[in-house]
């Protein structure tokens, strides 16, 4: 028996390291592989000193089926390896959001108002309105300043499915010049950031600013 015992210590002595991972069998394009390292040296008083990887990537860029290996060797020379396939699937189109933006009017003078709606998009929070600088700059009228970043702040009122705010054109002699602007509404649905955006332009006076400036 002691003979025996003998023979199964010198077997464990003389095995040589183990190489062993883990990693997911299937992964899309672009998206983060997780490697866990499983090696192990059997033997007593021995472990592993060299660890070689080949073929692993943090993602990968096209579909297909990659083979990643990795090699260990121990402080005795002795070496094992191991290999695993991954399969790299295409990624799955982003989920399509409905919502739509519209304006009560897309053309405009220097002193008109048009509403700004945000459609079918019934779970939006922090709905955020951007305009360009010129609308939210502060104008001198002949009754004194008028600041649009006030009035232009972008509170948006329920409508029905609809989220509705009002915006002013500035107006003075020749601002906001003329030309075409854009303004966008991000807003965030399900915890996923959405923005929408939409052009309008900008063409002479309206007749009550005129009058007003007189």
């Amino acid at each position: 028996m002691v003979a025996a015992l003998t023979l199964m210590l010198a077997a464990t002595t003389a095995s040589g390291p183990v190489a062993a991972f883990s990693a997911p069998a299937t992964v899309r394009v672009g998206q983060s592989v997780t490697y866990v390292d499983h090696s192990y040296d059997p033997a007593p008083g021995h472990r592993i000193t060299l660890r070689i990887w080949i073929g692993r990537e943090s993602s990968f860029s096209s579909p297909g089926t990659y083979s990643v290996t990795l090699v260990v060797e121990d402080d005795r020379g002795l070496m094992s390896s191991v290999s695993h396939a991954i399969t790299v699937v295409r990624a799955a189109p982003p989920p399509q959001n409905p919502a739509n933006l519209s304006l009560s009017r897309t053309t405009l003078r220097r002193g008109d108002a048009f509403e700004v709606t945000l459609q079918d998009a019934p779970g939006a929070q922090n709905v955020r309105l951007v305009l360009p600088p010129a609308f939210l700059e502060t104008v001198q009228l002949p009754t004194g300043s008028l600041d649009y970043a006030q009035v232009n702040q972008g509170d948006f009122s329920a409508a029905g499915s609809a989220l509705t705010s009002t915006v002013w054109v500035p107006w003075t002699a020749s601002s906001p010049a003329d030309g075409s602007y854009s303004l966008s509404v991000t807003w965030t649905e399900g915890g996923v950031q959405h923005s929408l955006a939409t052009a309008f332009t900008v063409s002479g006076t309206d007749r009550l600013a005129v009058w007003t400036q007189d």
